[in-house]
């Protein structure tokens, strides 16, 4: 197929992606993986597997030689569709509809998926021709529950390297990710108590009361975390009100919640601080004695980091609850100095005429290994951030087209490849 042919079939390929469901969980990948590969081979691409945990497949494709490596990244896995019935479209229908693509995962992210694997086949035979480096295409697996036999194992074990990395997560044509990712901190908050019979509670110690004690208090410690003054890098405070007014457009679509932008500018510069689910007690006639929750905080880049967070928690939480970790990963961010980042907003400017907005994200994609193995990774592709996990979920083709378009700038660039 020629180049032209390639970029128009883009939202065939989205359709494709989309009718074949890649929930997670369980979050298998065989068929997906599998379509994929035929897809690189009947273009005259060898590909490779990885596997790391059963029926998640990974597909790692390269060409080229030598440096400079660039990575190109997507993953296959999607999130459960909800209630179907609250579909306009069947989730897995991948139906086209006035410019947009309808389905689970069209956003989030087989559009972006679709995006690298088409700009990975154009660009492929003219780094090849021209011996200017490597391309690699890593179609990967499990983002949706942290991505650790996915982005994680491939980087762990050296399958993943390069000198820079876009990972074409929804941004939008116009904005992109510097890589701006708050940390997770996930932690369990345990409460231990006293059995006794209900009727007489004074014999007994109430798990479930101390707990919630326990949760008040550690929201007071997570404030008084946030008023101590986190210092964040200068080089973010524009991403940061970027991102800001990101999410304050996304919540006036008809949601009734009265936010200001100051709200939103505080959720992304400090620690978030989110109870998700909460469990105890065994029967309604007896006095609890074990209760617990898992919470959810996300903290800024270049600012403090997870453990620092957990520390205090414990300081402050001493002998009336016990604080558990249950995953973490350091905030991490690009440098919006580096090539990778100056070539995408770059793209934006000259390629669509725009004026490009770096934003960071709240939530945590597989840049943040690419970033730990030290390799500078940009977040582009095409989408909107409030369409992904959402109902209806869909990607429009001239977002498609947008974000191919400026992809194709950028990886040229990078390569110093001719027209």
């Amino acid at each position: 197929m020629s180049e032209r042919d390639l970029r128009g079939d883009i939202p065939n390929l989205v359709s494709k992606l989309i009718q074949m469901p890649s929930v997670n969980p369980p979050g298998y990948t065989v068929n997906i993986a599998g379509f994929i590969r035929d897809w690189l081979s009947g273009l005259g691409f060898t590909s490779e597997v990885r596997e790391y945990a059963k029926d998640k497949p990974n597909v790692i494709a390269r060409v080229g030689r030598g440096k400079p490596v660039l990575i190109l990244n997507g993953h296959m896995d999607v999130v459960p569709p909800g209630d179907e019935s609250r579909w306009a479209y069947p989730p897995f229908s991948g139906k086209v509809v006035e410019g947009r693509i309808y389905g689970r995962g069209a956003t989030d992210m087989k559009g972006g998926l679709a995006v690298i694997m088409t700009v990975f086949a154009e660009l492929a035979p003219l780094i090849e021709r021209q011996g200017s480096g490597t391309l690699v295409f890593s179609a990967t697996a499990d983002e949706e529950t942290g991505g650790h036999p996915g982005v994680e194992a491939l980087v762990r074990d050296g399958v993943l390297v390069g000198d820079a990395a876009i990972v074409a997560e929804p941004s939008g044509g116009f904005r992109y990710y510097i890589g701006g990712e708050k940390g997770l901190c996930q932690v369990k908050l345990v409460a231990r108590g006293r059995p006794a019979h209900g009727s007489l509670p004074v014999l007994g110690d109430n798990a479930i009361m101390k707990l919630i004690r326990a949760i008040g208090k550690a929201e007071e410690l997570i404030d008084e975390f946030n008023r101590g003054g986190i210092k964040l890098p200068s080089e973010l405070m524009e991403a940061i009100e970027n991102s800001a007014e990101v999410y304050l457009e996304a919540s006036r679509g008809g949601s009734g919640l009265n936010l200001a932008l100051s709200d939103f500018e505080r959720v992304v510069g400090t620690v978030s601080f989110n109870p998700g689910v909460i469990r105890g007690g065994s029967k309604i006639n007896m006095v609890p004695d074990y209760a617990e929750l898992e919470l959810d905080m996300r903290v800024p880049p270049g600012g403090v980091s997870p453990n620092q967070v957990i520390n205090h928690l414990k300081s402050g939480l001493s002998g009336i609850a016990d604080v558990e970790v249950l995953d973490t990963s350091e905030p991490n961010y690009t440098s919006p100095g580096e090539t990778i980042v100056r070539l995408i907003h770059e793209g934006i400017e000259r390629v669509l005429g725009a004026t490009p907005k770096p934003i960071i994200v709240t939530g945590a994609t597989d840049g943040r290994y690419l970033r730990a193995r030290g390799i500078p990774t940009v977040v582009y592709g095409p989408g909107e951030l409030a369409l992904a996990h959402a109902y209806n979920e869909y990607v429009t083709i001239d977002d498609l087209v947008k974000t191919h378009d400026v992809m194709v700038y950028a990886v040229r660039r990078f390569f110093g490849l001719e027209k």
